[in-house]
């Protein structure tokens, strides 16, 4: 019998699009080929726990190391030590680190180990939101990492043209390996019911709804600018954003002064799994800053939703202006967009479609997960092969 590949994700930021990406790897990765053990942190939400609980009956190692996201340097050379211990004496043959703090001490603990492959996704890398003096002190880190980095894995090829231009790793480093989605069952008027019913939305008014955490980087204010340009074209609409975070509070404001009723604004909190509350909405408003690539897009596209979405590097590689949705350059278009696709119902269908249609054909889990197993045994194996060549020339 084949000797199984070890393998440790190492990661702190267990919500939202890395917490998805992790599941993933945790339920899909052949577990007949690889043992897997993720070391994460559940400092940023407790609420993990019980998932985790979930995987390490399935057979997944689960490994809680306390690393927060601020940079706090007794707590980081804790961490550290203790990721390093838990390195060595996993014995593993590949370490796939995520996110920015489980990417650095991840990395910083790997390159102590002579034969391992180390593996990094950086999701959304600081080079594409950090300015000034903090962007070039997170430059200089990332460039760091990256030296002792063996394969980073971009979303899209729009990440990987940015760290190759901004110098932070070479090219030939940097294999491209898209996010992905399970397809559910087309969503049809049961559950179009059921999740208007669960956000108290009447069932036959238009719907503009948003997934994302409450964030400088969803950009909060564009939602209700957009929102406040619909509700004069369309004062019957709802609007919907499903999540939580800092600038909650702002949201809510901003909605409350728009001429709507009350009834028709809903931030809905956050949903450890809001894939069934989209088929209650009619468009999918994406507003954001920056992104690697959105789960939330991926899975309202699923759902046969269209979306209506600032264009930022990468999300061109996902939604097709004018056949998928509808891409803008400017905030004040994002409105007028909506506004467009509501007045024509056909338009409105036949996008959603398409939608569905590109992640069966372009993202599904099977491709993602065999990629990122291939890669996997590629490293682990040209690791391998050079320790091999050592012992030869020793």
């Amino acid at each position: 019998m084949t000797q199984k590949i070890r393998v440790a994700e190492i990661v702190e930021s267990m919500v939202a699009g890395i917490r998805e990406h992790i599941r993933q790897i945790a339920t899909y990765v052949d577990r007949e080929r690889f043992e897997l053990t993720v070391i994460c942190s559940a400092e940023r939400d407790g609420r993990i726990r019980p998932e985790l609980e979930q995987w390490r009956a399935a057979g997944v190692g689960v490994i809680e190391v306390p690393m927060v996201r601020p940079i706090s340097p007794p707590r980081d050379i804790l961490c550290y030590r203790r990721i390093l211990h838990e390195l060595r004496k996993g014995a593993f043959s590949v370490i796939h680190t995520h996110g920015s703090k489980g990417g650095f001490i991840g990395r910083m603990a790997a390159r102590t180990l002579p034969g391992v492959a180390v593996i990094h996704t950086g999701h959304t890398f600081p080079v594409q939101w950090a300015r000034g003096a903090s962007g070039a002190f997170y430059l200089a880190l990332e460039r760091k990492a990256c030296r002792r980095t063996h394969r980073v894995i971009a979303l899209t090829g729009a990440q990987k043209e940015l760290l190759v231009r901004m110098r932070v790793c070479p090219e030939e480093k940097i294999a491209v390996v898209a996010n992905a989605t399970e397809l559910p069952p087309m969503p049809g008027p049961d559950d179009r019911r059921r999740a208007r019913e669960a956000l108290g939305i009447p069932p036959e008014e238009p719907v503009i709804g948003m997934v994302g955490r409450i964030v400088p980087q969803k950009a909060p204010d564009a939602f209700v600018g957009a929102a406040r340009l619909v509700a004069r074209a369309r004062p019957d609409a709802h609007f919907v954003w499903i999540g939580d975070g800092p600038l909650r509070a702002d949201l809510e404001h901003g909605l409350r002064r728009m001429d709507v009723p009350p009834a028709n604004v809903h931030v809905a909190g956050e949903y450890d799994d809001p894939r069934w509350l989209y088929p209650a909405f009619d468009v999918f408003l994406f507003t954001t800053r920056w992104e690697g690539m959105p789960y939330a897009v991926l899975e309202a596209m699923a759902a046969g939703l269209p979306v209506v979405s600032m264009r930022v590097p990468g999300i061109d590689e996902l939604v097709q202006h004018g056949r998928t949705g509808m891409l803008v350059s400017n905030d004040a278009l994002l409105g007028m967009c909506v506004v467009e696709l509501l007045k024509h119902r056909t338009k409105l269908s036949q996008f959603g479609a398409a939608a569905r249609s590109l992640i069966e054909e372009r993202f599904p889990i099977a491709q993602f997960v065999k990629r990122l197993e291939e890669l996997y045994v590629d490293e682990a194996a040209a690791r391998a092969e050079c320790g091999a060549r050592s012992q030869e020339n020793a």
